[in-house]
């Protein structure tokens, strides 16, 4: 009885070894499984915005066909749109707009007001208005989200840009990603990005570049996501 009672401790010992082993494997996968699929959700993110901005267009003949529009809209942050040769994430249905087309980004809220990071597209030459575009889903992982301009002349950075008849020297965006889990706090990512043929379209005007400012100092724009995460959780 002895014997089977040791035999029995034993194997005891060597099961709760064997399972903490493996629960530990476990835990260690699922978190590197996290953070893998974290690190892929913001880089596409990301290099979507940094392609299609280092492809837009800029012509001084036909300013107001090529200008850049940004704004900021209560409860929803910032939206910029300009002219992009690039064609990532362009839906197949909108592929007339292959080649030239305006895009926009801009926070948006789904039927059941749950906020996206959106994307819309229409053709250059129509020009359409803001409420005329068909956003689309370019990351549901998306809660905040802020854009700054780097001004040309004096290299200062805004919220916005309202100069039609300039293109800003650089963008820099800044993106919220919602926490893998309930209660983890947002990443902030933020990159900034040189506008391509800004300079070349100054010159044009007679105006020169500011080279006070340049995109390996960023800081950062802080975004307001308390409202987001309330709307979250209870669409949850």
């Amino acid at each position: 009885m002895l014997e089977v009672m040791l035999a029995v401790t034993i194997l005891g010992v060597v099961v709760a070894a064997v399972y903490a082993t493996w629960s530990t494997a476990l835990t260690a996968w699922k978190r590197g499984t996290q953070v893998l699929d974290s690190f892929q959700r913001e880089r596409v993110v990301m290099e979507t915005l940094q392609d299609l901005t280092r492809s837009a267009l800029y012509f001084t003949s036909v300013p107001d066909l090529y200008q850049v529009r940004g704004e900021t809209t209560p409860g929803l942050g910032s939206t910029v749109s300009f002219v992009t040769g690039s064609d990532v994430l362009l839906p197949r249905p909108e592929a007339t707009t292959i080649g030239l087309r305006r895009v926009a980004l801009g926070m948006q809220r789904d039927e059941n007001g749950v906020v996206y990071l959106g994307i819309a597209n229409v053709p250059a030459v129509l020009g359409a208005e803001a409420d005329e575009w068909v956003w689309h889903v370019l990351s549901a992982d998306v809660v905040g989200f802020g854009v700054q301009y780097r001004h040309p002349q004096h290299g200062t950075w805004s919220d916005r840009w309202e100069e039609p008849h300039l293109v800003p020297a650089a963008l820099m965006f800044t993106v919220a990603f919602r926490g893998q889990q309930r209660g983890v706090p947002p990443l902030i990512v933020t990159r900034a990005v040189e506008w391509p043929g800004a300079e070349a379209a100054l010159e044009a005007l007679g105006i020169r570049m500011s080279r006070e400012s340049t995109t390996f100092t960023v800081t950062p724009q802080e975004i307001d996501l308390s409202q987001f995460s309330v709307e979250r959780g209870e669409a949850e």
